[in-house]
């Protein structure tokens, strides 16, 4: 019997060490592993403490993230014509557009830990079980989808895959776009974040979003970015 505060210490000691041998390092709330690609996240979300009949009930589960090469050049790149320092490659961050949603959702269930009716304070070891027996294949999913996003061109087709795309989305399609170089699948993005920036429904970042890809485009070859 442990308590339910040393009982999540353990489990999240216990997710650092079966992430290790994808490559993540860190340690709670967030492991990372750079590639070539980009930067790879896993982390925890947001615990959560209810209580039910006098019972405290723990809330939580794993998050996945990543952030493609091209993306963090764009933040260098802004971060220079603000006169700030590039982004350490293990504290790169964003766009956070493409996630979990894609995994067979008994993945993306929160656990819950429940304190013991007869030990209060103590883990329910029924729950703790449970999650122990459930961590390394929800690990390895995690993991696996999160390196998968860094793979050449994956995460820019989710995003061009999108079933309702907004601004937010063509902002990132942009800025993954301008990484191929001039061609119709630019022009085509940059004139809808034009529209989404004409309508307000853009955000800060939209119209750097814009001079990046014309200043980009104009190292290589002509195209129709201008104005």
């Amino acid at each position: 019997m442990v308590s339910s505060d040393t009982a999540l210490r353990r489990l999240f000691r216990d997710t650092g060490k079966l992430l290790e041998p994808y490559g993540f390092h860190g340690a709670e709330p967030v492991w990372t592993h750079p590639r070539p690609g980009g930067l790879a996240r896993i982390g925890r979300t947001r615990i959560t403490r209810t209580w039910t009949d006098g019972q405290q009930v723990i809330s939580f589960g794993l998050t996945l993230s990543a952030t493609p090469g091209a993306w963090r050049e764009f933040r260098d790149w802004r971060n220079a014509r603000n006169g700030l320092p590039p982004v350490p490659e293990d504290e790169a961050a964003g766009p956070d557009l493409i996630d979990a949603h894609r995994l067979p959702k008994p993945l993306t269930i929160p656990w819950t830990l429940r304190t013991d009716p007869d030990r209060p304070g103590h883990a329910l070891q029924a729950d703790l079980d449970a999650i122990r027996a459930e961590l390394p294949a929800r690990l390895h999913a995690y993991a696996r989808r999160a390196l998968r996003l860094l793979e050449p061109d994956e995460y820019l087709d989710e995003v061009l895959a999108h079933p309702e795309p907004d601004a937010r989305v063509w902002e990132v399609a942009v800025v993954l776009l301008t990484d191929h170089g001039p061609g119709p699948r630019l022009d085509d993005a940059v004139n809808r974040l034009r529209r989404g920036v004409a309508d307000g429904r853009a955000s800060e970042f939209a119209r750097d979003i814009l001079v990046y890809a014309r200043d980009r485009a104009t190292n290589r070859a002509p195209t129709a970015l201008g104005g």
